[in-house]
């Protein structure tokens, strides 16, 4: 049972958090809102895009991921989406901080319409909403997962607490806040690589612990197939390049080179963290092998820690999730005003009205979001879904920078049939929905970009540089 030092320390956490957040109220702009001025530093860019990216699904659902059999294969994710990251930092990162100046675009959707069409844009927002709306709901069941796991409080209301202190400040101070408590919750997830893995990795026997594992739990065989754990290593990560919460981040920094050196430094951090919890997962399987994927990782904290420990390793923990929390909150939320309300629908407001009905829509998303992870318990699941639907806009992202021959009709029906493959495939092998889905959208931009490319005499594009 956690004692009351170690729920005083959660407890000055979440003030922390609010108050950071809550202050950001006033004196608060659209641009503000969405990228924070297009100001921010490399060292803050840092912090926030680290806390951004690393959440419930990237500790909860990796650590999942091995304890259910993907063993040190798992690694192969952390390796992936390490390598996009770098690509990402070095290839489109710059480009996209100097496109949101030149355009003063605040989203994704925002790139797809200057380089293909308003259709394209709407298709690309349509993915956008199911993605991160996935990861919105899959962030509020870490929130009650974790408080109900280790408190024994009622998970119902656990959730219901956790999830309002997000939505209350998100909505309120928009991505300001968002970053402000982003740099507090990076400061308190460095005790997880720092303080915590280290007691797992001593208190399972060490490194040579793991060699006693079977060969088929280290070799991940026992969570799929071979194939399928070398087409993650390949594809899994390239899903880094069309994430919106990191075009976010790009528009918000202060320069290109900045963005790139501060995406450069990230990209190592997220492989720390990844590993980490791919070794949480691990240990979690010699240390408690019958608790299950959902609770391996809040377990191993509430019997490996002493009081006061605890509670710090815990308020990490609540930071990583939170930090993540807000920002696909934000994200999902400007999808819908900026790109659909307001474009697809043509709908004028003033800068002012439109801060008014963003916050409006952000407070409503989120009580969606804390009814789906009321009703959602299968965080491995969840959180293989949400990163799925993310490569059906992959080539109309890769293509749209790099080929100036590529189309408008090849970019809307990519993104179309790829996001109705994977939706299909999500019935059939959910762990593997995302390969014929990105194949299905390589495929249909080729075939497609090829037929157009000989229907048409011209196509006028925007050049992005």
């Amino acid at each position: 049972m956690t004692s009351p030092l170690d729920l005083i320390i959660v407890g000055i956490f979440f003030l922390i958090t609010f108050v950071i957040g809550f202050i950001e109220r006033k004196r608060i702009t659209i641009e503000d809102y969405w990228v924070n001025s297009r100001n921010t530093n490399k060292f803050v860019l840092v912090a926030t895009a680290l806390s951004t990216f690393i959440g419930a699904g990237a500790i909860l659902g990796n650590a999942g991921v091995a304890y259910s059999g993907g063993g040190l294969a798992t690694l192969s994710i952390a390796g992936s989406f390490f390598f996009y990251f770098l690509v990402f930092a070095k290839f489109f990162a710059p480009k996209i901080k100097e496109f949101g100046d030149q355009y003063h675009a605040y989203t994704l959707p925002d790139f797809l319409e200057a380089r293909y069409s308003g259709r394209v844009r709407t298709a690309g927002a349509a993915v956008n909403v199911v993605s991160f709306g996935l990861f919105l709901a899959l962030q509020m069941l870490g929130i009650g997962t974790f408080v109900a796991a280790l408190t024994g409080f009622n998970p119902t209301l656990a959730t219901v607490i956790g999830g309002l202190i997000v939505v209350s400040y998100t909505a309120i101070g928009g991505l300001r806040a968002d970053i402000r408590t982003d740099v507090f919750q990076f400061l308190v997830m460095l005790f997880l690589i720092v303080v915590f893995l280290p007691i797992v990795i001593i208190k399972g026997g060490g490194l040579e612990a793991v060699s006693t594992l079977p060969v088929s739990f280290l070799s991940g065989t026992e969570f799929a197939p071979f194939y399928v754990i070398i087409l993650a290593f390949l594809f899994l990560g390239a899903s880094t390049l069309t994430s919106a919460d990191l075009w976010q981040r790009a528009y918000a920094g202060d320069t290109a080179r900045n963005v790139r050196w501060a995406m450069n430094i990230t990209s190592v951090l997220v492989f720390l963290f990844l590993a980490m919890a791919v070794l949480l997962g691990i240990y979690g399987k010699i240390l408690l092998p019958e608790i299950g994927s959902n609770f391996v990782v809040p377990e191993l904290l509430k019997q490996l820690l002493p009081s006061g420990l605890f509670g710090i390793i815990i308020a990490g923990f609540f930071a990583a999730i939170m930090s993540s929390a807000d920002t696909m909150l934000l994200i999902t939320s400007m999808t819908i005003t900026h790109d659909l309300y307001q474009k697809t629908f043509r709908k004028e407001l003033s800068p002012e009205k439109l801060l008014k009905v963003n916050r409006w829509v952000t407070l409503v998303l989120g009580l969606l979001a804390l009814a789906v992870a009321l009703i959602v318990f299968n965080i491995v699941h969840l959180t293989i879904e949400a990163v799925s639907f993310y490569v059906a806009l992959l080539p109309a992202i890769v293509f749209g920078f790099y080929w100036k021959r590529a189309t408008t009709t090849a970019a809307l029906w990519s993104t179309v049939l790829g996001f109705l493959t994977i939706v299909a495939f999500l019935f059939i092998s959910p762990v593997q929905a995302f390969i014929p889905g990105i194949i299905v959208s390589f495929i249909t931009f080729l075939v497609v970009n090829y037929f157009a490319r000989r229907n048409l005499s011209s196509t006028t594009v925007v050049n992005v540089k």
